[in-house]
């Protein structure tokens, strides 16, 4: 019997490694996009008509004043340039957004204090490095509001659609094209903070934001198809600490969402998929660190992820800008478990791990095993483990000797394989 499950082992190492692979979309290595002593935060990563890779992000040493700097990449983001200053004003420029329109002209929305209380202020540029300040735009707000936190998004009618935070809660207007913004103070979602809107190929908007539900901060989304008339909110998240959602479409063409969550020791990254904006698969883990990573934003090309954060070298006083460019699957590593197997399924729990792993088998039958450990690479941990099961096995794993990363428990019988994916975080 062990003869055939060595051929099956054989069949099966090709898949293996493809799942491997997959992997590599959480285990890439992460690019320093702006580092050293400063506190950076707050990044917008997109892709110019040029085909550079421009970043935005606020510096701000003490929290209260908060300065716009840019860099580019040539290369798709292996390398940066030096990053320099392009909005500096009295008080704190903070939340930003920018798209390039059809015509090149560079278009960047920020928050900022100058005048007192924090507004909504556009700036233009041609080439990212001299910028022609337009002021603070009107949304029907009086001067002693507070509006901030745009996202702007490009329709294809070429009018423009922006979410943002005003009083009460998160908030949706509109400008058409070569006219005004409305002023219609349209709310989105009651108590919302950090909210982000995107626009479906379907045609349905997606709208994400965070909000205090009494237990801690939740993220939730809603979908429109007029941006007047919103679904029930839908929670994407129940952890009690859980920040800064950004939204976008996969090629798939799924939604994603990305947020934040803190899972002791630290903030990590997280995303979740929907094919229709209102039922979400599983919760799929992207960074495993034990200081903070929060405040995403992507954009995907080509299957690529251009992944931009904010990494918490020493929390609250200094942040980097990282950045990861990493291939999108689109594939749960539940959902390949699911397709790899019919009579055993595996159970890993806690996961993240710190010391241990317990692993949990079921099968629907006997079963004569082997239990293998892999790091994403595709090499062998230690020695295989041979076990017969019925119906239910019980045994743990010691992951105290492994460093911080995903690692692969996979199990071999008789018909076939199955996989699952750790992760290990001190």
């Amino acid at each position: 019997m062990m003869n055939e499950r060595v051929k099956t082992h054989t069949k099966n190492i090709m898949l293996f490694f493809l799942i491997a692979l997959l992997s590599t979309f959480l285990q890439a290595t992460p690019v320093v996009v702006s580092g050293g002593p400063e506190n950076d935060y707050e990044g917008w990563i997109a892709r110019l008509s040029d085909n550079r890779l421009m970043v935005i992000f606020t510096r701000n040493p003490d929290w209260v004043s908060g300065d716009l700097y840019i860099t580019f990449s040539s290369d798709s983001g292996a390398t940066w340039d030096s990053v320099i200053p392009i909005i500096e004003e009295n008080g704190d420029q903070a939340t930003l957004s920018f798209i390039q329109l059809p015509n090149d002209t560079l278009c960047l929305w920020y928050a900022s204090n100058e005048d007192g209380q924090y507004g909504i202020y556009e700036a233009r540029s041609f080439d990212g490095l001299s910028w022609l300040r337009q002021g603070r735009i009107e949304l029907g707000w009086s001067h002693a509001d507070m509006f901030y936190d745009p996202t702007v998004i490009l329709e294809p009618d070429s009018s423009l659609t922006m979410s943002y935070r005003g009083p009460g809660g998160a908030y949706i207007a509109h400008c058409p094209y070569g006219g005004d913004w409305d002023t219609l103070k349209t709310m989105v979602g009651a108590g919302g903070y950090r909210p982000r809107v995107m626009k479906h190929t379907n045609g349905t908007y997606l709208y994400v934001y965070h909000r205090n539900t009494g237990s801690g901060y939740e993220v939730f989304s809603r979908t429109s198809t007029d941006r007047i008339n919103w679904s029930n909110e839908v929670q994407l998240t129940t952890q009690g600490n859980s920040h800064d959602p950004f939204a976008n479409q996969a090629p798939d063409p799924k939604y994603l969402v990305y947020y934040a969550t803190y899972v002791p020791p630290a903030y990590n990254l997280y995303r979740r998929a929907s094919s229709n904006g209102v039922d979400w698969e599983t919760e799929y883990q992207i960074t495993a660190d034990i200081c903070n990573n929060t405040q995403p934003h992507f954009f995907i090309e080509t299957n690529e992820v251009y992944l931009l954060w904010a990494h918490a070298v020493n929390y609250p006083n200094d942040h980097d800008v990282y950045f990861e460019r990493t291939t999108y699957f689109g594939v749960q590593d539940t959902d390949i478990e699911s397709t790899l197997h019919s009579t055993v399924s595996i159970e890993i729990y806690p996961n993240p791990s710190v010391q241990k792993i317990n692993i949990l088998l079921t099968a629907k039958q006997t079963e004569e095993i082997e239990i293998s450990l892999y790091d994403v690479q595709g090499q062998m941990i230690g020695q295989p483990i041979q076990k017969t099961i019925n119906k239910m096995c019980s045994f743990h794993i010691n992951t105290a000797h492994l460093s911080n990363g995903t690692y692969f428990v996979k199990v071999d019988y008789t018909k076939g394989a199955c996989f699952k994916k750790f992760i290990v975080v001190r």
